[in-house]
């Protein structure tokens, strides 16, 4: 009788022959990782265009800013506006280039205009409030003030 011998086949020894007949080809990147990176690039230039700006909304989306100006006196006394950074709620306190105007800058979350208001009442102070306004269009105005002066 005769046995067959039957050898087991060598999927490593043909296959070359194997990706030839079957078209197979390993040359370049594949198309799943070009679209990932293609799409991967895209998604970050959105993020980095998007993401500055609504950090910016976001931390100042609760700021008003209130304009006053003293009656009778040429400018602020700096020891009223170094006083009027401790109230809670206020972020900022500036006078203006000629410090006739004072413009405070708080969360309206916290505390008012009215408040504040008071707060000058309070020490004596005679301040008239010129203007209320919310904080982003005081900042673009100034910046729009600022172009126009470049002009």
């Amino acid at each position: 009788m005769m046995s067959t011998i039957t050898m087991a086949y060598d999927l490593e020894k043909y296959r070359d022959k194997r990706e030839k007949v079957l078209g197979v080809k390993k040359k370049g990147i594949s198309f799943g990782v070009w679209a990932a990176t293609v799409s991967a690039i895209i998604i970050v230039g959105l993020i980095s265009m998007v993401a500055p700006k609504s950090i910016a909304y976001f931390s100042t989306r609760n700021l008003d800013d209130v304009i006053y100006k003293l009656s009778g006196v040429q400018s602020w006394p700096q020891e009223i506006i170094h006083t009027i950074t401790t109230l809670d709620g206020v972020k900022l306190a500036i006078s203006d280039k000629d410090g006739a105007r004072l413009v405070v800058t708080f969360d309206r979350s916290i505390t008012d205009a009215e408040s504040i208001s008071t707060f000058f009442k309070e020490n004596g102070y005679q301040a008239v409030l010129l203007n209320r306004v919310s904080h982003r269009q005081r900042i673009q105005t100034e910046q729009e003030e600022a172009e126009l002066e470049t002009l």
